[in-house]
């Protein structure tokens, strides 16, 4: 079972992820300052703008373009990265 921590989206204390979401630097960043309720909107959120913006995640262009959206959406520092 996670244990709680103060989401730095929401600033509420919640439960935190199981693991790391992401590989590489990304995932640690994501499981210390995230709740697995932001998180979750996340990917709703990123599904969406994969959709409406044609973005192709394969593509490395377009993965920039989701992570600084993410980092955005998420308020986290993408220079702490």
């Amino acid at each position: 079972m996670p244990g709680l921590l103060a989401c730095r989206r929401c600033g509420q204390h919640k439960p935190a992820l199981d693991q790391a979401p992401l590989p590489g630097k990304w995932g640690p960043l994501i499981l210390a300052d995230i709740c697995a309720d932001c998180w979750h909107d996340w990917i709703e959120e990123q599904t969406r703008l994969i959709n409406h913006e044609r973005l192709l995640p394969s593509e490395p262009e377009h993965r920039k373009v989701l992570y600084a959206r993410m980092a955005s959406f998420l308020h986290l520092d993408p220079e702490s990265v």
